[in-house]
């Protein structure tokens, strides 16, 4: 069996191929669905950590199969059982993200760029996501690099949003739910209503580099300043500056794509998917901690 999959999966048989946009890699050269080594999985997670959004083209994998490989990237993540969030509390750790079906959770509108819940104590780190059927067209998603928006910050702003925290909201809990989002689908005994702060610029752990952490579609306010106007709209030109199109790396899905994306440092946004076009995925989520 050894013999077997390293022939098939042979770390010299690994490219990363990048996008040449702010972030994205292709990586070639693997069958995600047999015995990898060790030093083809750490390749993997490296390239993730630096490219920030990475995917395999022409797999075939079982959920089980897409479970082993969400945790290369990290642990699992635990769900807070008072807390509503897309999915289904007895399927946390795989869900449908479909336009077709009862289970699917999202419909065919378009997504504003957002970070997977951000509103959370311990934001997810990351997402694992698998193409099982695509639509014709529409259905792009396209990821912005959070660690360059802050980069190109001027000193100057840089400094004013120094011990900053922002607040986001849950669109899936109470008033706020979304039906086009999910919200509103899944219904816990309690909600918790309590705001939980987040650094405006936190760590990305593995790099140790600074990423502007503002998700244009739920974050809502910052705290830590006086003026609450002056917040709001400091709030709005930082939506605007991560929101940048040269920021951005689109995916045009095929069947068969299984693409990984690191939270901590990306907003993700979807277009609109036509009517009657079919798209059915499957996404695992990889566990965080507390952004610092």
């Amino acid at each position: 069996m050894k013999w077997e999959y390293s022939l098939v999966n042979r770390l010299k048989d690994l490219e990363i191929i990048s996008s040449n946009r702010s972030l994205g890699a292709e990586v070639c050269g693997i069958d995600l669905a047999e015995d990898i080594p060790g030093e083809v999985v750490h390749r993997m997670v490296k390239a993730w950590e630096r490219h920030h959004v990475i995917y395999v083209r022409g797999q075939s994998i079982t959920d089980e199969r897409q479970l082993e490989i969400t945790q290369w990237f990290g642990p699992r993540h635990a769900p807070y059982s008072n807390l509503p969030i897309l999915g289904d509390a007895s399927q946390p750790d795989i869900i449908s993200i479909s336009n077709v079906t009862e289970d699917g959770l999202l419909g065919g509108g378009r997504l504003e760029p957002h970070q997977d819940t951000v509103y959370l104590p311990t934001p997810l780190a990351g997402a694992v996501m698998r193409a099982e059927e695509v639509p014709k067209e529409g259905g792009d998603t396209s990821w912005s690099n959070l660690i360059q928006a802050y980069d190109e910050l001027s000193p100057g702003m840089k400094r004013r949003l120094r011990g900053l925290k922002v607040i986001a909201f849950n669109p899936y809990a109470g008033s706020s739910a979304r039906p086009d989002l999910g919200g509103g689908q899944q219904w816990f005994a309690t909600q918790d209503s309590t705001a939980h702060p987040h650094p405006l610029v936190r760590i990305h752990p593995p790099t140790g580099k600074k990423t502007l952490w503002v998700s244009c579609l739920n974050s809502e306010q910052i705290v830590g300043l006086s003026d609450v106007e002056a917040g709001y709209q400091l709030l709005s030109e930082l939506k605007a500056h991560v929101d940048q199109d040269h920021l951005y790396y689109t995916h045009r899905w095929k069947q068969g794509d299984v693409l990984i994306w690191d939270n901590r440092c990306c907003n993700h946004k979807r277009e609109a998917i036509p009517e009657g076009q079919r798209r059915v995925f499957y996404r695992s989520v990889i566990g965080g901690c507390r952004p610092y």
